[in-house]
């Protein structure tokens, strides 16, 4: 099996374990498989085996499944993950895809981020922004508006650049059609094959790498891919061991959530430099390796509280009345693999899992004092 097909399977397995994802919204449909038609004037959650989306979006789109088709016209941004990806029709603002094969054959306001095992960005697509790549196979043959950034096994360049392009992988072709505005900056083990009548306005710098590019993408892949399975497992099974104490916390960030971030902020800048202060003391060693212990387990810990307090959210805006510990496990799930993907957003991805921990750390660290209080 190959690398992409393998990393397909992985994808849509992940995708089919969260059919019954209690999404964030009353604009959402959940099942095997998903058609949507017509006109949404809000924020749109989809899941399935299969989706496919020919709508009309007012709002932000948030799709996971294992196949996706999207042929819409969305006035936001659009989050995707699934074994496949399909997008055409036209995104007025972001783009984030993530999966085994994805293609990009529509047209994109802003800017695109897409990682996977085989990336395409055919001629009738373009991108109005910058566009950010990772993968296995990338290849682009339509128009990115901005900056090109690619990293993968194999990048094929024969579209229309109009700005800087940087590239990171084994092997480099630059088509005879393709257009690059500005400078061509890679990194590769080999030079980069440069038709004849390819145009590159700026330089062309090559820098020089030991490194064989495809096992080192397909190892970040699936190294990624196995730590964010890990750490929900790991989720899930702290909650249906402390299913009560976790609920308990995570209702009291719900109750204080900007307190609950300041003291996540104060415990997380403070115990360093406490440990390190007792480090400085002879008798304060073995101290502050146990602080540190405790340190390391309250950030993981703290994600994951922070991750229930956004399951739970999406669970009391479908005003379920009931809910099992089944249905809040799958909600935890679902929060952290969310958030796994709101982080390939540049910045605001990675502000909004620092808030979630830090959230969560200081609601635990609230929680134990006021046992300890007890």
């Amino acid at each position: 099996m190959s690398s992409t097909a393998l990393f397909q399977r992985i994808i849509s397995l992940l995708m089919l374990m969260t059919l019954f994802l209690p999404v964030l919204s009353h604009a959402q449909q959940v099942g095997e498989v998903v058609i949507k038609r017509g006109m949404v004037d809000d924020d749109l959650y989809l899941a399935g085996a299969q989706v496919d989306l020919y709508a009309t979006v007012n709002g932000d789109v948030v799709i996971a499944g294992g196949q996706l088709n999207i042929e819409a016209d969305i006035r936001a941004d659009v989050i995707a993950a699934g074994g496949s990806i399909s997008l055409r029709g036209s995104i007025a603002d972001d783009a984030r895809l993530a999966g085994g094969d994805v293609r990009v054959a529509g047209q994109v306001g802003d800017d695109l981020v897409a990682a996977g095992g085989r990336i395409h960005i055919s001629p009738v697509a373009g991108i109005g922004g910058r566009a950010w790549l990772s993968g296995g196979e990338i290849r682009i043959d339509g128009q990115v508006g901005d900056e090109l950034r690619a990293s993968g096994g194999r990048v094929v360049i024969s579209g229309k650049v109009n700005g800087n392009v940087d590239l990171w992988a084994d092997e480099i072709v630059i088509e005879e059609t393709a257009v690059i505005s500005g400078n061509l900056h890679y990194k590769s083990l080999h030079e980069a094959n440069i038709a004849n009548g390819a145009r590159i306005d700026g330089e062309v710098r090559h820098t020089l790498v030991e490194t064989d590019m495809k096992p080192v993408v397909a190892g970040v892949i699936f190294a990624a891919l196995a730590v964010l399975l890990s750490i929900i497992i790991t989720a899930v099974v702290l909650y249906l061991l402390f299913p009560d104490y976790l609920l308990r916390v995570s209702r009291s960030l719900a109750g204080e959530p900007w307190l609950s971030l300041g003291v996540g902020l104060a415990v997380f800048a403070g115990v360093p430099l406490l440990s390190v202060i007792l480090f400085s003391t002879a008798l304060g060693v073995w101290l502050a390796l146990m602080l540190l212990a405790i340190y390391l387990v309250m950030l993981l810990a703290g994600y994951f509280v922070g991750a229930m307090f956004v399951g739970n959210a999406g669970l009391h805006m479908l005003k379920k009345t009931e809910i099992s510990k089944a249905l809040r496990a799958t909600a935890l799930a679902i929060a952290i693999f969310a958030l796994a993907v709101i982080n390939l957003v540049p910045l605001l991805g990675s502000l909004v899992n620092w808030a979630v921990m830090l959230a969560g750390i200081g609601a635990l660290s609230r929680q134990l004092y006021q046992a300890y209080r007890i």
